[in-house]
């Protein structure tokens, strides 16, 4: 099956009063098709949810994060790095040139083990997302192993 890897903005509820939205940047990885699964944040396959949970938390932008992130991702892939090590806002990202995993810094939990490619991808397409002044959204395929 396909999948799709979608960055984009979307509108959030508040639970205790719905009157309270606000707007977020967002990437989740979902079956192809229209995402009709409410609330958003339950949308995204749970195999990559903690993927998504620690790029949106930890990436805010293309510089500064996003920048950071990407060259990891390159020591892991050209410089032979055996392990990259990340902490972020809420997330310790794991880098290996094979395997990507994450410990939440807050109980989240940990694992979430996606291939490095997987993990390469998301990131890309996120900081592209996050570098373009108009967040238009992004969807690619996505591999599912």
């Amino acid at each position: 099956m396909n999948l799709i890897l979608r960055a984009s903005m979307i509108e959030l509820v508040a639970d205790a009063d719905p009157t309270t939205r606000w707007n977020t940047c967002w990437i989740e990885v979902t079956p192809p098709g229209p995402v009709l699964t409410q609330p958003r944040w339950k949308a995204c396959l749970p195999e990559y949810a903690m993927m998504c949970e620690a790029i949106s938390s930890d990436i805010q932008g293309a510089e500064g994060s996003g920048a950071a992130t990407l060259d990891a991702i390159r020591k892991a892939e050209c410089e032979g790095s055996a392990l990259e090590e990340l902490g972020g806002n809420a997330w310790y990202t794991h880098i290996t040139p094979s395997k990507v995993w994450f410990e939440g810094l807050y109980g989240q939990g940990e694992g979430g083990e996606v291939s490095f490619a997987q993990y390469k991808l998301a990131v890309q397409t996120y900081v592209r997302f996050l570098a373009d002044p108009e967040h238009k959204p992004i969807e690619v395929e996505f591999p599912s192993a």
